[in-house]
């Protein structure tokens, strides 16, 4: 009888061996694991945009800064051109910061207006300044007791005064690397003749932020 039940017990085993072989069979294999890093994302570098250099100053002829038609309705109607240079002429009575900024100008225009044999007339200087040279002549002018304001892209500092000959007036505008100075005999006058010629100073040259 024993031996009936070892069989039985020989049997069960060998079953149980191979269950256990076919069972380690059916388990998936573990799947191989990636190590290999995304590159990192290519970063553009940045373009950088040359930039623009404005075109030459150009200054019109005193006939296109300021018609004779123009000059005698702000004026007289007796007005004529008296003077065209294409200097600034030094004056004595000028302050230093006028001179020394009339004396740096590479390029310049020196228009004259008045009435023939009498004292009545007016003068118009335009020319390129320097950054440095306009700081200068602002302070100069502001000790001087000229008054000064902005609008926009302009600057003005102005002042009238009385001479042995009547009263008289200036104004300066400054413009960026614009010089405009006005010598009349009113500030009405003055302002009037230096709006007249930025105007022409700008359809001149209109790649310029006059």
């Amino acid at each position: 009888m024993n031996s009936g039940w070892d069989k039985k017990l020989m049997v069960a085993a060998a079953s149980a061996v191979l269950l256990s072989g076919v069972l380690a069979g059916c388990v998936p294999a573990e799947p191989e694991s990636s190590t290999t890093a995304s590159a990192p994302p290519a970063t553009a570098s940045p373009s950088s945009s040359p930039i623009p250099t404005p075109d030459p100053l150009i200054l019109p002829g005193c006939d296109t800064l300021l018609p004779l038609n123009e000059a005698k309705s702000l004026f007289s109607p007796s007005t004529v051109v008296l003077g065209a240079d294409d200097t600034i002429p030094i004056r004595g009575d000028e302050l230093p910061e006028i001179d020394t900024a009339a004396g740096n100008a590479s390029i310049a225009k020196n228009c004259i207006w008045g009435v023939p044999n009498s004292d009545g007339g007016f003068t118009v200087v335009v020319a390129d300044i320097s950054e440095a040279d306009a700081t200068n002549l602002q302070d100069a002018l502001l000790a001087t007791g000229f008054t000064g304001a902005s609008a926009g892209t302009v600057t003005t500092l102005e002042k009238e005064f009385e001479t042995a000959v009547g009263w008289s007036a200036q104004t300066h505008y400054f413009v960026s690397d614009l010089w405009i100075y006005v010598y009349g005999t009113s500030t009405e006058l003055t302002v009037d003749v230096a709006d007249a010629v930025l105007d022409q100073v700008r359809t001149a040259n209109p790649t310029r932020t006059y």
